[in-house]
């Protein structure tokens, strides 16, 4: 069992309060980009955005919770991956969960958002945010 540094609740708490700016900032987002959104790149914004951010600020929200289950970036990455997958083939069949449109390119922003996250997650969080270490897998 890794030795807990004295600090790392404090780094925690941190990581913790990024996680939430970054999961308000998509929902608020995303009821500003409602569909009478008419600001530079409609189409895009309307069409794909929300796919890509959903699964990014689903992928940081699951490093909320402190389990191992969630601890390795792999899994994070196929349930959030997965649950978008399942949202556009019941789309696709015509038994909608969210959402009313099967778009194929849509699977393609979710994973472009998963993958996102975890570039952000292991990559670049770590280097901007002196307190933001990828979790370390359970023994």
């Amino acid at each position: 069992m890794p030795t807990q540094k004295p600090d790392s609740t404090k780094n925690s708490s941190k990581k913790k309060m990024v996680i939430i700016i970054i999961a308000v900032l998509v929902g608020l987002l995303h009821l500003v980009t409602g569909p009478q959104y008419a600001g530079p790149f409609p189409v895009f914004v309307n069409s794909y955005l929300i796919d890509i951010l959903l699964p990014f600020a689903l992928y940081m929200l699951l490093t909320l919770f402190g389990t191992t289950l969630f601890a390795d970036w792999a899994v994070k990455a196929i349930l959030v991956f997965s649950l978008g997958l399942i949202v556009e083939l019941s789309q696709y069949v015509d038994a909608p969960l969210l959402g009313s449109v099967f778009d194929p390119w849509d699977i393609f922003m979710y994973a472009l958002g998963v993958g996102l996250a975890v570039f952000c997650d292991l990559h670049l969080f770590p280097h901007q945010f002196s307190f933001w270490q990828p979790e370390e897998k359970a023994p």
